[in-house]
């Protein structure tokens, strides 16, 4: 008496149909992740414009700083100072700690970072030997022109607006705030637009490269509130983050020289508006270079009381460092 089983030409069909099943049931179950992943994202980015706006409306309509060094006055008063530096950063969340808006975020670290940046960093002892993998805790930065790094733009692009108010904003829906930025390049806490024009090989301090986590695009927050994903159309922006650069050159940091891209076009529409003519003139020749390629402005109306903690003394002239004093600028 012979027992029923299956046999081997029947087994293998069997494993077949299930591989089969297992290829068709991947690729939807992959989908599905990076769908979550991507709504995860947008509702963090909701979160901080949310917490950046009513910031403002707590403090006279004034907009954070877009960045600031730790070490600058200014710094208390930036939505994130300090940067992301790989040799020192060291799994330090006290600079998500000590932004204004960690309050206003219910005291969140993890609203701070796309959940699809999986970048961890590997920190070594002089030897060379591996000593700590830690992920990294933020995946977001906000548009340079929305507060200016300590109130100012890069040096180039003096005759475009920096917002220090909401109500400055002409059109809130069209002016991004928070952007993904790939680990490769995100360090402080400002994402620079550029915004003059000139040739590829035009000496300017170059842009920024957004983010690619969700199918090559990422979620950008406007100043209005809503969160949008742009899926970026340019393959020198795509491959941006794995190329290191994005014209064949090894000019590594940015992608200002990505000449003629849809996506950096795309970018300055929704970055800032120009000065009109007649007052960029009035106060084109305030201007001086300040720092890494960032510029400042002397402003009669706002030299500030003698002991400002915020003051900035050139030529014998004392200058404000910005609004938290003074509302004027």
């Amino acid at each position: 008496m012979y027992r029923k089983a299956f046999t081997l030409v029947e087994l293998l069909v069997v494993i077949g149909i299930i591989a089969l099943l297992v290829a068709l049931l991947l690729p939807a179950l992959s989908k599905a992740k990076s769908v979550g992943q991507k709504v995860a994202c947008i509702s963090n980015q909701k979160q901080l414009q949310m917490a950046h706006s009513i910031f403002s409306d707590d403090h006279g309509d004034k907009i954070l700083y877009s960045s600031a060094w730790k070490q600058e006055k200014s710094a208390p008063y930036a939505w994130m100072s300090g940067s992301l530096n790989l040799s020192k950063y060291l799994n330090q969340t006290r600079y998500l700690e000590s932004t204004p808006l960690f309050p206003y975020v219910g005291k969140s670290t993890g609203v701070f970072k796309c959940p699809a940046d999986k970048d961890l960093l590997r920190i070594t002892n002089r030897a060379g030997e591996l000593q700590r993998i830690f992920p990294r805790h933020r995946s977001y930065s906000i548009n340079i022109h929305v507060g200016g790094w300590s109130g100012w733009p890069v040096y180039e692009d003096k005759e475009w607006k920096i917002y220090h108010k909401y109500n400055e904003i002409e059109n809130p829906s069209n002016i991004f705030t928070f952007i993904e930025m790939p680990f490769e390049f995100i360090n402080a806490g400002s994402f620079r637009v550029v915004m003059n024009e000139g040739a590829p090989t035009h000496k300017v301090y170059d842009m920024d490269v957004p983010g690619n986590y969700h199918i090559d695009g990422t979620a950008i927050a406007f100043s209005d509130g809503h969160v949008e994903t742009k899926r970026w159309l340019d393959q020198r922006t795509i491959t941006a983050q794995t190329r290191f650069h994005i014209d064949g050159s090894n000019f590594k940091y940015g992608i200002r020289r990505a000449y003629g891209s849809v996506d950096v076009k795309w970018l300055k529409d929704r970055s800032t508006t120009k000065i009109e003519t007649m007052a960029w003139r009035k106060q084109k020749y305030t201007w001086f270079l300040w720092m890494f390629n960032l510029s400042r402005q002397m402003r009669v109306w706002n030299t500030g009381p003698e002991a400002a903690r915020d003051s900035y003394i050139r030529k014998g002239r004392r200058d404000s460092w910005g609004w938290y004093w003074n509302d004027s600028w």
